[in-house]
Parts: C-alpha cells; sequence; structure tokens
C-alpha cells in the first residue's frame, strides 16, 4: 500500500511508523519525475500491518486539529478519516489502494 505524506507530516507519521516498528520503504522518484507529495512510502498489506496503521492513523489524528488522512479505496471510493475508531479504520485500511496523509501546520507547532 503506498503512502503519500504531504505538507508537514513526514517528521511525525515517519516518527509513529518507527516507535511502534511498523516497517515501510521510502520510494524515491526518478529525477525527471515529479511528485506532489514531500515523500512517498509503501507499507506491506497484511492483516497485522492494517491494525497496527489503523491505531497510528487514529492516533496521528487526534494529536492536532491540522491533520487529515485520506484513504482511496480498491473501487477509487475516497474517505476522509474523520472521528472513525480504530477498527473501521483497520476494515477500510484492508481496501485501500493509497494513503494520503497531510498536517497543513508545522511539526514544531502545537495546534
Amino acid at each position: 500500500m503506498r503512502v503519500a505524506l504531504f505538507k508537514n507530516s513526514e517528521v511525525s507519521f515517519l516518527q509513529l511508523l518507527d516507535d511502534t516498528d511498523v516497517s515501510y520503504e521510502k520510494l524515491y522518484p526518478a529525477s525527471s519525475s515529479v511528485m506532489a507529495s514531500g515523500t512517498m512510502i509503501v507499507l506491506g498489506q497484511t492483516a497485522a500491518i492494517a491494525g497496527s496503521m489503523a491505531a497510528i492513523i487514529v492516533a496521528w489524528l487526534k494529536a492536532r486539529s491540522s491533520r487529515k488522512v485520506i484513504i482511496t479505496l480498491k473501487d477509487k471510493q475516497i474517505v476522509h478519516l474523520e472521528g472513525y475508531s480504530a477498527s473501521e479504520v483497520k476494515e477500510l485500511l484492508q481496501l485501500a489502494e493509497q494513503i494520503a496523509v497531510i498536517d497543513r501546520l508545522p511539526h514544531s507547532s502545537t495546534k
């Protein structure tokens, strides 16, 4: 599963992945291509990772109101994760094609 880290989300989101031992691989674009996100990572897609990722996403979203996570499902339906429980997010992750992680404020800001 691909995760696009936009704006100011990279440091805080990757730190949560590292803290919970969720492995990921950073993708680096070819020198001639343009990426809209700052960082793109790839996660393995298993039930165990879906549970860990769901908990990480819910905790990350609750920490600051400036954060958003948007999931694109395999059927191209788009879900904005606002107010979802970890179990609901886990179910959605099992159907996910891509995730966008966005924080509109810098990492050092406390809003």
